[in-house]
């Protein structure tokens, strides 16, 4: 029953892939364990291997995934990637990320990016917590 699901979840992403590929978008799958997967969306093309494989094959590389392993998957663009305590997102650790982490408690900023980069602890909340961590983080680079 997984594999079925997946397979309509990959006929939907792909007919979804021909309408808003462009760029440097990516296509990203997400292993049941956490960890990703990403693939240029260039050239991209997804083909199945014996009903338990994914077979993605793009314009730079050739992978096989599991479809076991797979949580889920999602279109977006490359980002770069970001550095624990880097809130304010411009690619340096300073005071700026410790008033923009104590404006987003006071303010409650919804944008999902922001809280993301936010939540130093990585325990799903943004609190006070963020912010001592954030302090030593600084402290000791």
């Amino acid at each position: 029953m997984r594999t079925i699901r997946y397979i309509i979840l990959f006929l939907i992403a792909c007919s979804a892939f021909s309408a808003t590929a462009a760029g440097e978008e990516t296509l990203t799958f997400v292993t049941t364990d956490g960890s990703t997967v990403s693939f240029s969306t260039n050239g991209l093309v997804i083909t199945f291997d014996s009903n338990s494989h994914a077979v993605i094959n793009n314009d730079e590389t050739s992978a096989t995934l599991s479809l076991d392993n797979l949580d889920y998957m999602c279109f977006g663009m490359v980002e770069p990637a970001t550095v624990t305590g880097d809130v304010d997102g411009d690619g340096e650790i300073s005071i700026s990320d410790i008033n923009m982490l104590i404006d987003i408690i006071l303010t409650g900023n919804e944008d999902q990016t922001i809280i993301a980069r936010a939540d130093v602890n990585g325990d799903a909340e943004i609190t006070v917590s963020d912010v001592n961590m954030l302090i030593d983080i600084i402290l000791n680079l």
